[in-house]
């Protein structure tokens, strides 16, 4: 048998190299980010089948994010009535964006203006696919100035989609949305309390669409 057979190839490994500074702007334009923006007004705190508004949008949330993280978005949250309650940036991680979910109280009106203003400021300088997803209960708020934020956002490139429980808010909420259905045809309109677990959930259709599976690149 020849000796070449038998020999014995060694090489550096690629791990043995501790990732360059750079590895960050190089990954970036192909994953995407997106904010999860869940209504925790008062009315959220209305009871359906056992369990409170929130209760089903919570778990719809779940979904969500694992769809989205699955898809490789990062993932942010905000919990939002009349002003941001609390915002859980990308950088902190998934398990936090859960835990805060899984904590989130019930009280207020509705303003989503602060909410897209935040999702301008946070989403703005990144690359990549980019998205505001919001659900919500009832009204927006003052429409003019959310109406003003929402095509700030469509001018940076920042894509908004929404779900809305019921009619009323279905159409409010579609004042600000840059996509008046998902990618895979799903309306914006969440028919009861009963569907708000699908409802939200379906959000992630839209990221699925965008293409960012390994070995595909995103971007807007």
């Amino acid at each position: 048998m020849p000796d070449w057979i038998r020999r014995s190839y060694t090489g550096v490994g690629l791990t043995q190299y501790r990732p360059g500074r750079h590895l960050k702007a190089l990954q970036e334009p192909h994953l995407g980010t997106v904010i999860l923006c869940i209504d925790v007004s008062g009315s959220m705190g209305m009871i359906d089948g056992g369990r409170t508004r929130l209760a089903h949008a919570v778990a719809g949330a779940e979904r969500f994010i694992a769809d989205a993280v699955a898809h490789h978005y990062r993932v942010g949250l905000v919990l939002w009535n009349h002003e941001v309650h609390q915002f859980v940036p990308v950088a902190q991680g998934e398990s936090a964006v859960r835990s805060a979910l899984q904590s989130a109280p019930i009280s207020g009106g509705n303003n989503i203006e602060p909410t897209l203003s935040l999702g301008i400021r946070e989403l703005g300088p990144l690359r990549g696919d980019r998205v505001l997803a919001i659900f919500g209960d009832g009204d927006i708020g003052p429409s003019e100035p959310a109406v003003a934020r929402s095509r700030e956002a469509a001018a940076l490139g920042i894509r908004i989609i929404v779900r809305g429980l019921g009619e009323h808010s279905a159409a409010q909420l579609n004042l600000i949305a840059t996509e008046g259905t998902d990618e895979g045809g799903t309306a914006a309109v969440v028919r009861d309390a009963a569907d708000l677990e699908r409802g939200i959930a379906s959000m992630a259709l839209s990221l699925a669409h965008r293409g960012l599976a390994p070995g595909n690149g995103g971007g807007s």
